[in-house]
Parts: structure tokens; sequence; C-alpha cells
């Protein structure tokens, strides 16, 4: 079954055409059968040669029927169960939620670029939990002071503890702690059969661009697949850099990349829930750093949208993220630009609520002004219902969304009730949410038992 994603009335917007797609599968899958990816896990090169594909060292090459073959196996839809929340079924609708792992937060309270802490993650995840727009939940900052060897699985608990919705993990990429995540969300789900049911946490791995990938996120991935957890492979083809510069190039790369990580799930756990991601850039010529926000890292991030359907994948992509400094113009500009044309695009999950300078620092009020363009792009998404034309009221709910952010008061009034500013008001509504919400209550046992396999003293 495709995914069922309109705009309105209408289809889906396609960035790529159907001869458009096609030429980009054929030169993805030149790459994998004459140049092929590296493959250091010994583990998932075995599972691929058992398939037939040809192993030379950690060199994998993988003909195109055997690519079809595997890459037919996953499942075109993911069940996402929560903790405390009614699970999300992807093909419907867009689904957005923050993004991770800053390591650089304006502090809520004096507005000052500081460090992020494990409290970071705690509170932000508690204002996911009360924003009706954000669907699941990021950990979205790193907590840097919370030991390294663990802090994924740290991370992991406050998200959990912290939330009813459900968590994507970004942080947890070894296969010993991968085994501990899953024992976690076993215990969230309450056994085996729910949490392959309704999981409630799926995890993001990263390919290595170009065309390689890290032993120990290939086995986590296997980790997370036996146990039926949904898990993603997010491809970052920097074009002029990583992959080359034209952006044709930069998806030929990555579709070679996202294929060959769900033909090594595939060829595993045939049918193991698994998800594309993309989260392309174009290098800054003058200094080779990564930009945020560009015109290209847009639409070709959207075009994942295409891709999945192509394929048969559900699929995430990089939302927001702007390259502004503070939330800005800028900012409000990328938010709009980035999250209407995924949306309309179809992507499955979005991700980037929170984030400026390039994904590099974590804003709160950039959170709630994001949201706010999420709320209008999925109005204008929802379009026009016209199964009620004689005037009576009906047709499909509009997309959940909390107070907004617009003011339409005449000047007059503006003015005279001191002249707030849109960034004024945001910082109201996170401000509120951080100090009064209060997530779904966690059973103390199951609290115990979360901070026991985590480590959390």
């Amino acid at each position: 079954m495709m995914n069922t994603h309109t705009v309105g009335t209408a289809g889906r917007l396609a960035i790529l055409s159907r001869a458009e797609l096609e030429r980009l599968d054929a030169a993805a899958l030149e790459v994998l059968a004459e140049v092929g990816v590296s493959i250091p896990s010994v583990k998932a090169r075995a599972a691929l040669a058992a398939q037939g594909a040809a192993v030379d060292g950690a060199r994998v090459r993988l003909q195109p029927e055997l690519v079809r073959r595997l890459v037919a196996l996953a499942p075109p839809r993911m069940t996402l169960g929560a903790r405390a929340a009614a699970p999300l079924v992807t093909g419907e609708r867009s689904l957005m939620t923050a993004d991770g792992c800053c390591v650089e937060i304006f502090d809520l309270e004096s507005g000052e670029k500081r460090g992020t802490t494990a409290n970071d993650v705690a509170t932000i995840s508690r204002v996911v939990d009360a924003m009706p727009e954000i669907d699941f939940c990021w950990p979205a900052v790193s907590a840097q002071d919370r030991p390294a060897d663990m802090r994924g699985l740290h991370e992991l608990y406050l998200a959990i503890a912290n939330t009813g919705k459900h968590v994507q993990t970004v942080t947890v990429v070894e296969p010993e702690l991968a085994e501990v995540a899953v024992e976690m969300a076993r215990a969230v789900a309450g056994g085996d059969e729910r949490l392959r049911a309704e999981p409630p946490i799926s995890a993001l791995l990263g390919t290595v661009t170009p065309l390689g990938n890290d032993a120990g996120t290939l086995e986590a991935g296997l980790v997370f697949a036996a146990a039926g957890v949904p898990i993603g492979f997010v491809t970052m083809p920097m074009g002029g850099s990583t992959t080359p510069i034209t952006m044709a190039g930069s998806l030929a790369v990555g579709i070679a990349e996202a294929l060959s990580a769900v033909c090594v799930i595939q060829a595993t756990f045939p049918g193991a829930p698994v998800f594309i991601c993309f989260i392309p850039s174009v290098m800054d010529l003058k200094t080779g750093d990564f930009t945020g926000g560009a015109p290209e890292d847009t639409i070709m991030a959207a075009a994942v949208g295409d891709v999945g359907q192509f394929y048969g994948l559900p699929t995430e992509c990089g939302v927001n993220s702007s390259g502004a400094k503070l939330p800005s113009w800028q900012s409000a500009l990328d938010d709009t630009t980035t999250t209407y044309l995924s949306l309309a695009c179809g992507v499955d999950l979005l991700t980037g609520v929170g984030m400026v300078s390039g994904g590099r620092i974590f804003s709160y009020e950039e959170m709630a002004l994001a949201v706010d363009a999420l709320t209008q792009a999925r109005t204008i998404a929802h379009g026009i219902d016209l199964t009620n034309v004689g005037g009576s009221a009906g047709g499909a709910a509009s997309p959940a969304a909390g107070p907004s952010l617009i003011d339409d008061q005449p000047h007059r009034y503006w003015s005279a009730g001191g002249r707030q500013t849109a960034l004024d008001r945001a910082h109201e509504r996170v401000a509120q949410l951080a100090a009064e919400h209060r997530p779904p209550a966690l059973d103390s046992a199951l609290d115990a038992e979360l901070r026991r396999l985590a480590g959390i003293d």
C-alpha cells in the first residue's frame, strides 16, 4: 500500500517525475553494482553474502535484482506506539518532531548561549509533550553532563520520562547500548508482543557518506530490527565535499547509501520496519562548512517523499535548522519553505523544530515560532473542504494546534498593550509550558527499572 498523503483535494506535490526517479534509480543501482558500499560489520556482510551479494573485504556489491528483492520486503508503513498516547501510523499525514542533538542552547531564563545538559533534555521533552503540533519526541539536545559512554541511554530515559509521546532516539548507535534500549522499550510496552505491535521508541542511525557505514551503527540497527523497533537510516550527502556538487549526484549517492542499509536489515530480518531519511546539504565553497537552509538543501530533502513513493518506503527529512544565528526573518523564511515543501511532498516524518545556526544551537523561542509555521503550512495543505457546498459544517478535522503567535489586533491596541513582538509571545508560551506542564506520570516501578537499565543512579 502506498502512502495516501494529499494536499487538500489534490494529490501530494511531486518534485521528481517518474522518468527522473528512474534515472536516479538507475544511477544508484549502478553505483551499488559496480562501485559497491563499505559494510564493515561482519554480521551484516554475511547476511548480504547469503542473499547473493559479492563480498570483497569490507566492500559489498549488490546487483539490481538483489536490491529490488530485498527492498521489496520492507513494509510501506510503520506504527509508532507511545508510553501514554495514541499510536501513530505513517502514510496518512506528515508527523513533526524536534531535532537533535545540539550541544548549545539559548537559556530560557537568561537568553545567554551555553552548553546543554540533561536537565535541558528533560525540559524540552516536557515542552514537546505539551505542544499538540509536535507529534513525537527526539531528545533535542545533548546531555553533556552525563557520562559519554552512557549518554544516549540517559537521553532516551529523560525523553521517555518527560513525554507520553513516541520517542525516537538518535544517539543510541552501538549494539550493546541498543540491547539496553530495546529492554527499556520492552519495559515501557509491557512485553514483546506489544513492543512489536506498537513500539514506543524508534531509532535513527546514520550512514557514512560517501558510500560507507559504521560497523557499530549497522549492528545496532540489527539489534533494533530483531526486536521490531522501527529504524531509519539517514544519509547526509554534502554536495562539493562528500558527493558531486550537483543535486543529481548527491541524490544518487544518498539513494545508494539508503538502499544498501535497507538491504542489510531486510537480508537479516525480512519484513522489519525501516525508513529512509535525507538530510542533504551543499558545501559553502568559501569556507567548506555546512550551510543550513540553502534552497538546494530544502528541495533535495523534500525529494525523499518522491524517493519513498518510488521504493515503497516510509520517509523522514530535516526541516527548519536555519543558518540564522537567532530566531529572525531568516529562520522564519527557512521554517516556512522547508516545512511546507516537505509536508506538501508527503514526507512521513519531519524533524527540526527549535534549531538555529545550521542545527548547532537550540532555541525555545524558535521552537514555538516553527510550530506556528507548521500550523499555517498544515492548514494550507488541508485545502478546501468541498464535501458540504450547501453550507453545513463538517468535513475532516483541522490539524491539532496550540494558541497562535500571530497578532492581528489593530495597531492602536497593539501599541497600547506594550508593542509585544512575536518573539515575546513565543517566549511566553514556551516559558509557561516549561514551568507548568506535567507529562503523564511514569509508574514508580517502571521508572526504577528504566533508570536501572540506563545506568542512572
